[in-house]
């Protein structure tokens, strides 16, 4: 197992990390991810050079704080050096728009007091919105949005996911999450099967014991696409958005009086998703889309 598969499993950050790690995915280049197209990930707003033409003169320098115990987010390589989807994609806007960038490596629970001591100018969360101090905290344009999916066993004949497909069908979940929650309140004509990890509840899509499973798409992909699934599944139809349960919005934070900064990152992170650019890196870290 390489380092990087190490650290992810001894931080024991979400199961579907540790997932990742035995399938052997996560990695500095991430050459075994397949690339997809830019259309596949939502655009969620544009923003026009002329809105903040006088904040990109007064932000020169800004300091980002980052846990590097959220891989393959943010996490350090084996040769120790920062790296992931996040700390890749801020270097990559902050180049885009001629601003010098720093990190500051942070634990996600002292973020905020580091924004608000002035340590960091912005926290890069891990975070939804609804967790965080909304009176003390500005936040940007979403650069990700979690989605639920669901996967099937190859030899199914289930090529749909509507209520009236899925009607009569065992649904494996997840038991106590806002996935099950999601399920149990909008496909009632299906047979919900709760387990009590991931494990078993992906064993159980592998072996046949449930006809379809529904959970975070990128806990699923890595499992997915790694050996312990031995290619037995994949995803059916596509991702379920649910803005009160599992799809809050990711987002850049920054103190609520930086307005200037907030207006820059927001143009930077459009301009970073709108070039292709947001997606290459992200075919770096992750096996395929989540949407």
């Amino acid at each position: 197992m390489n380092t990087v598969a190490q650290h992810i499993r001894a931080s024991g950050w979400l199961s579907y990390i540790k997932i990742a790690a035995v399938a052997g995915l996560i990695g500095v280049t991430g050459s075994a991810a397949p690339a997809f197209a830019a259309d596949e990930l939502p655009l969620f707003r544009q923003v026009e050079k002329a809105d903040v033409t006088t904040s990109l003169r007064k932000v020169r320098r800004v300091r980002f704080a980052v846990d590097t115990q959220f891989p393959p987010f943010a996490f350090r390589d084996t040769a120790g050096a920062l790296t992931g989807f996040l700390p890749l994609s801020v270097d990559a806007m902050c180049t885009d728009l001629k601003i010098k960038c720093e990190f500051v490596i942070q634990d996600t629970v002292n973020m905020e007091g580091a924004l608000t001591a002035n340590e960091a100018d912005v926290a890069v969360y891990m975070k939804g919105r609804d967790e965080l101090d909304f009176e003390k905290l500005e936040f940007t344009r979403p650069f990700l949005r979690p989605f639920g999916r669901f996967a099937t066993r190859t030899s199914s004949p289930i090529r749909k996911t509507d209520v009236r497909t899925l009607a009569g069908k065992r649904i494996g979940v997840r038991e106590g999450t806002t996935h099950a929650s999601f399920i149990k309140q909008y496909f009632n004509r299906s047979l919900l099967v709760s387990y009590p990890n991931h494990e078993g509840l992906y064993e159980a899509a592998r072996t046949g014991k449930v006809d379809i499973v529904f959970d975070d798409a990128f806990r699923l992909m890595f499992w997915l696409q790694g050996t312990i699934s031995r290619q037995c599944c994949h995803f059916v139809g596509r991702g379920y958005v649910d803005r009160s349960r599992f799809s809050k919005p990711l987002s850049m934070v920054v103190r609520r009086e930086d307005n200037d900064l907030r207006k820059v990152l927001d143009y930077g992170l459009d301009r970073l998703q709108t070039s292709g650019r947001f997606t290459l890196i992200y075919n770096r870290f992750f096996p395929q889309s989540p949407y």
